[in-house]
Order: structure tokens, then sequence, then C-alpha cells
């Protein structure tokens, strides 16, 4: 089944209403040319038996009349209606006569024309019809709608609103407009919440149009995203030489107030000497029989540290603490030995003190 267009003459008269209402001749029995989607001609032939068929001419009745052709009209495709059909087909010779009646006649403009939208089906039977050679039939015709429109493809028919021919030179004829495919069902878009009526190519161009901008988008969100990560990482990298400065700084005063130190203690060093190395001479002239092989880097920095806090300390307050707490243990006649803490002890040996444990008081 196919979609046709035809276009005949309408001749009317306006009504006290101010609409649109006559009896045109609105199609004919005979040979119809049509342009493929590929731009050629077709002639199809429209037999009397099909053109007359009642079923046919029934549909004509209540068909709606739109401002141009829409695509073929259903209750998802009623924009454009100015009119209605108001009887089934008549035969007159050759020809199709119906009533019809068009309330909106501002819309209609300077079309003048009529033109009937319909299915049918097609024989591909090529022949001859008086004298003219076709290409094929067509048969079971179904009328969807009739159009007013500016030009037809055949004949240069126009809409008088009298019975005169003095008029027919205030109406200007369009030039040739291309007439939609016949075969192509319309559909509905949708842009910024409202419908439309597009044909399949429109669709998917803007589908294409929509998909490209989401690609875009996308883009345009994936290059934002790696310039916040590129901010992030400056941020941080700014911290970061903010935190190395500093860090130089207190590792600068940490060194100075080390060699302080060892320029105290008399310990010789030069700059080849690591941190580590000048404690561990400062230690040994604390306490040369100190030893720091095998020994990790948090036990010189802890001895270090203790040796320091305690170096200074000439009154010997930790032997005299423990002497005290030996002292009031042998008062109470208890065999055990004096609690004496690790850092005690450790201190007591940084200083080269004996250190009373059980197998010294044993002896």
């Amino acid at each position: 089944m196919v979609t046709r267009y035809d276009v005949i003459e309408l001749k009317a008269e306006i009504t006290k209403e101010g609409f649109i209402r006559d009896k045109p001749i609105v199609t004919r029995a005979g040979i119809f040319e049509y342009r493929t989607p590929d731009g050629k001609t077709k002639r199809e032939y429209r037999p009397e038996q099909s053109v007359f068929a009642t079923d046919s001419l029934e549909s004509l009745k209540s068909i709606p009349i739109t401002d141009g052709h829409r695509g073929l009209i259903s209750d998802g495709n009623v924009s454009g209606i100015v009119g209605t059909v108001l009887s089934p087909g008549e035969r007159v010779d050759e020809n199709v006569a119906a009533e019809i009646i068009i309330h909106d006649t501002k819309k209609l403009g300077k079309k003048r024309e009529l033109s009937l939208g319909y299915t049918c089906d097609i024989k591909e039977t090529p022949g001859e019809y008086k004298g003219q050679r076709y290409d094929c039939e067509q048969t079971n015709i179904v009328y969807n709608h009739l159009a007013v429109v500016s030009k037809g493809r055949a004949g240069n028919a126009r809409l008088r609103l009298d019975s005169t021919d003095a008029v027919y030179g205030d109406f200007e004829l369009e030039k040739d407009d291309p007439m939609p495919d016949p075969t192509v069902k319309l559909v509905t878009i949708r842009l910024d919440g409202i419908d439309y009526q597009a044909s399949p190519e429109v669709n998917n161009a803007l589908t294409k149009t929509q998909t490209d901008l989401a690609d875009l988008k996308k883009r345009f969100d994936g290059l934002e995203a790696e310039r916040d990560s590129f901010k992030t990482k400056l941020t941080q990298a700014e911290k970061d030489i903010v935190a190395a400065k500093t860090g130089a700084r207190d590792e600068i005063k940490a060194r100075l107030d080390l060699e302080t130190v060892a320029t105290t203690h008399k310990v010789k060093f030069d700059e080849s000497d690591t941190d580590r190395s000048i404690k561990e001479k400062i230690l040994t002239k604390v306490n040369p029989a100190l030893k720091f092989d095998s020994k990790s880097d948090d036990y010189v920095n802890s001895a270090f540290d203790i040796a320091m806090t305690y170096e200074t300390d000439k009154t010997k307050k930790v032997s005299d603490q423990v002497k005290k707490v030996t002292n009031q243990d042998s008062a109470t006649h208890d065999d055990r030995p004096a609690a004496i803490s690790a850092r005690e002890q450790m201190i007591m040996r940084l200083r080269g003190e004996a250190v009373e444990t059980d197998k010294t008081k044993a002896a």
C-alpha cells in the first residue's frame, strides 16, 4: 500500500459566517503523474472501477481538510486541520465531487488548490489508456485528507471565491514546491517540550545533532574534570614546595644546633659527617665505653636525646634517687633489688655509673 496526493480546482463561495463551502471536484479517473523519491516520474493509472468503487467514495466522508499536506492524518497528528469533507464522493462523468466546508479561512493565505491525500495498492502492470501509456495501476483507494495547497503537481487550477474569472489575476502562483514523498509517514519529534511532525530524515538529522551535542558535552565535562585534577595537583605541589622549604629550614637549624653541641664538647667533625656520626662522636665523648655497632638510628637518637637532657645536670640527681630507693628497700629488709627503670639504667650507663642488678647484688 502506498500514499498518493492529487490536485484539482476548487471553486467556492463564502458563507455568511465567513466559511468556505462548496461541492467541488476532488478527484477523477485517468492517468496521474507522481515523482518518485529518486526524482523520476511515474505514470499511474486510476481506473474507473477503483475510483468509483463504493468503499472508496464512502471513505471521503468526514476526512479532515488541512492547510497543506502534513502526512497521513491520525489522532496523533491533527495539527493544521482547517475544515471537513461533509459527504461521500459522488461520480460526475469521470470525476468525483464532494461537499466540503473550510472553517479556518485565515490559514489559507494564497493557497488556491485542493490536493487529496490517500492510500492505495499498486499493480505493477503497465498499459495504455486513451492512447497514453502508464506504468502501473492504483487499486483499493482509501482517502485520508484533503489539503489546500499553493501549487500542485498537475495543472494550474486556482481557488475562486465567486463565479467570475475577474479575480484570477489577484492570485499569485508560487514556484514549484518539492512534494513530500507520499510513501513516507511523518514521525513525532520533541523540541523544548513541544511535539512536532517531521519526516524521518529530519528526525535522523535531529537525532544526530543531539548525539553530537551530547558527545561534545561529554568531552567538555571530561576536560573540566582534567582541569580540576590539574588544579588539585598544582595546589598540592605548592603545598609540597612550602613543606619542603620549611623542612629544609628545620633540617638546617637542627644541623647547626647539633654542630654547636659538638663544638661545646670539643668534638671534631666536618661537612662529610652525617648527623648520626656526629651524635655517636658526642656520645662516645660523654662515655667512651658506649658502642653503636649494629644499633639502629632510633637507638642512637634516643641515647643522644637522653644524654643531652641529663649531661648538664652535674648534681647526680638520678644517682641520688637510686640510692634513696635502695636505702628504703634495705630498711624494710626486702631481698628484692630496687626497681630501677630501664631509662634510669640507660642514663647511668651513659654516665659510666655502676648499675646494681640481681646478679651484682648476689655477688
